[in-house]
């Protein structure tokens, strides 16, 4: 079964190019994130359809504790207003203090990812990470983080409609060559 995780930072919200670490410490920071209407919309038609399509959907986001004390309960109320009928194990925060997305999801699952396991993240860092562990890597592309096109493979875009990121994704499920490798 296919498996398809989502970033919730820079993906489903806005990502702010001029933000620094002192504002990610502030409280109400990552509660004001703004959605991307679109993804977040393609998002909840996934949802809609993977039971009777044969996949599963998961947002799967960073929080650091430690550093950004206010991230656990500020995207959970973020979700709570925004994705009201996501069930908690659709949504999985990773300590990003303690380990990588992929590592996390491997618990989650109890074995090894694979390509059956799409990542649609902003962060190449952790789409390079993802794609060495095994699994397929999807690169968002929010306006401000592909400057230089320095991901090699599958992308999704901030100027898509809702209807084209899901139709996009859906085929990216059903399609049965391999993804690019990611660079």
């Amino acid at each position: 079964m296919k498996k398809i995780f989502i970033d919730m930072d820079g993906v489903l919200t806005e990502y702010r190019k001029d933000c620094q670490t002192e504002d990610l410490m502030q409280k109400g920071y990552f509660l004001s994130l703004k959605p991307e209407w679109n993804m977040l919309g393609a998002l909840k038609r996934l949802m809609e359809s993977c039971d009777s399509l044969g996949f599963s959907v998961c947002v799967l986001t960073k929080v650091y504790p430690g550093l950004f004390r206010h991230s656990v309960s500020e995207k959970l109320q973020w979700r709570d207003k925004y994705l009201p009928d996501l069930f908690d194990s659709e949504f999985v925060m990773v300590n990003g203090e303690e380990q990588e997305k992929s590592a996390a999801v491997e618990e989650l699952l109890g074995g090894k990812i694979n390509e059956d396991c799409i990542l649609i993240d902003d962060y190449n860092a952790n789409l390079r990470e993802w794609h060495m562990n095994g699994g397929t890597a999807v690169k968002y592309v929010n306006g401000i983080n592909d400057k230089n096109r320095s991901f090699i493979g599958r992308r999704l875009s901030f100027d898509m409609s809702e209807e084209e990121l899901y139709n996009a994704i859906l085929s990216m499920i059903f399609t049965q060559s391999p993804a690019p490798a990611a660079a």
